[in-house]
């Protein structure tokens, strides 16, 4: 996760074959977990799968922070005016509402109605919210190879709605992609909010922001029937993998690949996800992904291409959401 200050690294251009090891596992992992999702919801409750990952990977970043000696900032901070909640709390709080609570909750209520490999095709767009986000909040210029892109990336996307969606006829699935739209336009925007927070160590920072999303997510709970004698083992394995892997060792990977490579050679796995996600549906459930998506993925690809043309700064944002993928 980034902090307040740039991060500037050598790029793809120098990484070196451990780099590219790091970034293939993580694009895989963020692949998998709507493949952990799918398995998931076989037995458990949307809300489960949520608040169930949120937890466990809040406690792996804690212990993880811990065991290099970094601890949260104190939660209230004394002024002329007296206690008032640390800014970093604040910060962490919002990101990690925007960024994982309700994106979290997104997810698992769309793949009741959508492939796991078209939830992962959306990923694609978080880079595209991410250009258009940091033009208009955090200073980055919208150049004409970047409007060149986001036309593209548009066609694109009315390619993967396709017809029936866009014209409305089937309203649930309709319904599932808009909020796959909406979730990656949070992450998009939580990636540029943690540009702007106060300065702090990433594992502190990303080990907050997941508290904070699972302290917001557990009112959950009290909306959703608890009956865990119906879960599956499976579906409480995929939970825990979910919780370990995509959502808190991902955290760990891009700590060390924005460390060692630059955040600008990680930004590459926000588009090397769907692929993932793509094949791991059709290998492990038999989906079957019409020539349409492909054609669509193709589109988006080109246009997130095009609008990285001379860009070095927005994909550092773009970097801090992956760790949230769904």
């Amino acid at each position: 996760m980034t902090s307040a200050a740039p991060i500037k690294g050598k790029g793809p251009a120098e990484a070196g074959p451990f780099d590219w090891m790091l970034l293939a596992g993580l694009a895989a992992m963020g692949g998998s977990s709507f493949m952990f999702i799918h398995m998931a919801l076989e037995t458990a409750p949307p809300a489960i799968v949520t608040i169930g990952r949120l937890w466990l990977a809040a406690i792996v970043l804690y212990a993880a922070m811990r065991a290099k000696g970094r601890r949260f900032p104190p939660l209230l901070v004394r002024t002329d005016r007296g206690p008032r909640p640390h800014r970093l709390w604040i910060s962490m709080a919002m990101v990690g509402l925007v960024g994982y609570t309700i994106p979290f909750f997104i997810f698992p209520w769309a793949q009741q109605f959508v492939p796991s490999g078209l939830a992962g095709v959306y990923m694609a767009f978080m880079p595209i919210w991410t250009l258009l986000l940091a033009a208009l909040f955090a200073d980055e210029r919208l150049t004409p190879s970047k409007i060149a892109g986001f036309i593209l990336a548009a066609a694109g996307v009315l390619v993967l709605m396709g017809p029936e969606a866009i014209a409305g006829i089937s309203g649930s699935n309709l319904a599932a992609q808009t909020g796959l739209l909406l979730a990656t336009l949070l992450y998009a925007a939580s990636a540029v909010m943690s540009r702007r927070a106060p300065p702090a160590r990433r594992i502190v920072f990303s080990a907050g922001i997941v508290l904070m999303g699972a302290v917001f997510a557990t009112p959950g709970l009290f909306l959703t029937p608890l009956d865990p004698g119906s879960w599956s083992a499976k579906s409480v394995i995929s939970i825990v993998a979910l919780g370990a892997g995509p959502t808190a060792l991902a955290g760990v990977i891009i700590i060390v690949i924005i460390r060692r490579a630059g955040a600008s050679f990680m930004a590459l796995a926000n588009y090397i996800v769907p692929l993932f996600a793509v094949v791991a549906g059709a290998v492990l459930f038999g989906e079957r992904l019409d020539l349409h998506v492909f054609a669509a993925l193709a589109l988006i690809f080109a246009g997130v291409a095009i609008s990285q043309r001379r860009a070095r700064t927005v994909p550092a944002l773009a970097a801090a959401a992956l760790q949230k993928s769904s």
